[in-house]
């Protein structure tokens, strides 16, 4: 209108207006093409998401790793890796004494970890690096053995150290006093079991005490003065200031200190995942003490409030498989018997470059907005990431896996739960991240079982509605695996499904989705024998596929046992 005021010619005016007029229109076209161009870019990027590659449990000279943290995120940059996450032995320790003063007659071995070299040097260098490398993200991270325990005797000749290859890896600690108060076997001081000890160590000191004035005072100075240096020595063997309230000389403690570090873990804000479960079964000698783990897959069973596992390794991972040990406790979720469900990650195990592990060959997959450390721990937290393995510099790409309710409208990604009251459609984009053409095995599992698989090329475009099984039954979750060989494939998290009959109805045109617990029928898992162990409400079994037709495992391979003895650094 300023500019109507000061041109005064009519010609002008009729001008103007014609100059501007089209304007009004193009305007709302643009708009409508911003828009669609925004829609069709959500589709390409996952339903909103990016995807962000990362390589977890990687480890450094802080333990039994070769290589520096720079090394580490300079291969990272060369390799295109979005984030790292370290991995470092928290404390690698292994110690023997001799029962009843074990804690002062002892033989202790131990190498560099996270708390001898110190968690806040480790948590400095990382963040020091962080800010050195903009183009990969670096977060701290740590693999814990919170206990073993010994057999046999030394001067047997029979000694074993028990389990001290059971690891959980820990992720999301940003202070150093979260590390140096982990519940673990003879580590630093700590206050939170005094009442767990101080009764032994109250005794042992009333006892000193006693003894010590009948000493003073003349009353049998050698007995009494004998008597008062055993106690001594007791009082200072019980000392009530331990970093864990387990012993490693009382046997097979089971599920307990497991259980206590993840609650530990918790309670601190940190996500926990149990790794490399296939352990082999086998008993390495070294010098006078053997070392041996068993595999130990029933624990994702028998434990509880944990993140996830590790369910892509260098070696096949057989908690993956239909029916198996995941499947059940998705399915103990989905019944309610559990407060979280479970996720799986990638664990790489990364060491040394000559060693048999390569960086990057498993990685995780993270779903998220923004390129940020809050948003990849916010998608391990839930479940918004896939695992896979490859070969090569290129691997399998799962664009699109969402769970659709057409009457409402409403769709789940992975780590969601999706209301409703429809037979769900499923959405599935696969391709080869370099754009090979590939021939691969896709298996859609549902509730434990094999409902859907297909021989495909790479690119492949899935719309699928599953409208074999009946509503009634309960709730249910979707999880996909795609295989090319036994070592290149991707492993996807769950998305699970309640219905309700008032989703997509008038009373209820769109319900939102609901966080309260799920059931589902017709699930069980097998009976699990373990000393001192909770007891595990029993289901049916998931191991009979729908089809005819099961996917074909991955292939057994040669396993080296994980040793307790580190590796030497170059």
């Amino acid at each position: 209108m300023k500019f109507l005021r000061i041109i005064k010619d009519e010609k002008y005016r009729v001008n103007y207006y014609f100059t501007k007029e089209p304007y009004r229109f193009q305007v709302p076209f643009v708009l409508v093409g911003v828009i669609v161009i925004l829609l069709a870019s959500t589709d390409i990027i996952f339903a909103g998401f990016i995807q962000l590659d990362g390589v977890a449990d990687v480890k450094t000279r802080f333990s039994r790793g070769c290589s520096t943290l720079q090394e580490v995120a300079k291969q990272a940059r060369a390799k295109g890796i979005d984030t790292v996450i370290f991995g470092d032995q928290a404390r690698d320790a292994l110690e023997y004494g001799v029962v009843p003063l074990e804690r002062i007659i002892r033989k202790r071995n131990e190498s560099s970890s996270i708390l001898t070299v110190g968690a806040p040097a480790y948590i400095s260098e990382i963040n020091d690096n962080d800010k050195q490398f903009e183009e990969t993200l670096l977060i701290s991270g740590a693999e814990v053995a919170p206990f073993y325990y010994w057999t046999g005797n030394v001067f047997n000749g029979n000694l074993v150290a028990n389990n001290l290859d059971k690891h959980l890896f820990v992720v999301g600690f940003d202070k150093p006093e979260f590390y140096e108060q982990l519940p673990i076997l003879d580590s630093n001081f700590s206050k939170r079991y005094l009442t767990h000890y101080q009764q032994y160590f109250v005794g042992c000191v009333v006892f000193f005490l006693l003894f010590l004035v009948a000493f003073l005072k003349g009353y049998k100075k050698k007995l009494t003065g004998l008597i008062a240096g055993i106690m001594f020595l007791f009082a200072l063997n019980n000392m009530p200031f331990r970093s864990s309230p387990f012993s490693q000389y009382k046997g097979d403690l089971g599920i307990q200190p497991y259980q206590e570090l993840i609650n530990y873990v918790n309670s601190n804000g940190g996500l926990v995942f149990w790794n490399h479960m296939e352990a082999p079964n086998e008993i390495k000698q070294k010098g006078r003490v053997a070392y041996k783990t068993d595999p130990y897959p029933k624990d994702l069973m028998l434990t509880f409030d944990y993140t996830g596992f590790q369910s892509i390794a260098d070696f096949p991972v057989m908690q993956i498989e239909p029916g198996n040990e995941w499947d059940n406790v998705l399915g103990e979720y989905i019944q309610g018997q559990r407060e979280k469900p479970v996720w799986g990650y990638g664990g790489n195990n990364y060491l040394c470059e000559d060693g048999r592990t390569k960086f990057g060959e498993v990685r995780t997959i993270f779903l998220v907005r923004q390129k940020s450390r809050d948003d990849i721990l916010d998608a391990m937290a839930n479940g918004r990431m896939y695992a896979v393995r490859q070969t090569g510099d290129e691997r399998i790409s799962l664009d699109d896996f969402t769970v659709s309710d057409a009457l409402s409208g409403r769709q789940a990604n992975m780590g969601e739960e999706l209301v409703s009251n429809d037979f769900p459609e499923l959405k599935i984009k696969v391709r080869m991240t370099n754009g090979t053409e590939k021939t691969v095995r896709l298996s859609v599992i549902r509730n434990g079982m094999e409902v859907k698989k297909e021989t495909i090329a790479l690119p492949y475009e899935l719309t699928w509605r599953d409208v074999n099984f009946d509503k009634n039954d309960g709730p249910i979750f979707y999880r996909l695996k795609v295989e090319a060989d036994p070592e290149n494939y991707l492993v996807s998290n769950p998305i699970f499904i309640r219905f309700d009959e008032g989703v997509g109805t008038q009373f209820n045109p769109v319900a939102e989705t609901k966080k309260e617990k799920l059931s589902v029928a017709n699930l069980t898992k097998p009976i699990i024998q373990e000393p001192q162990k909770p007891t595990v409400p029993r289901v049916k079994s998931l191991n009979k596929p729908t089809q005819d037709e099961v996917v074909t495992t991955p292939s057994e391979v040669t396993i080296n046992k994980l040793l307790y003895t580190p590796v030497e650094k170059k």
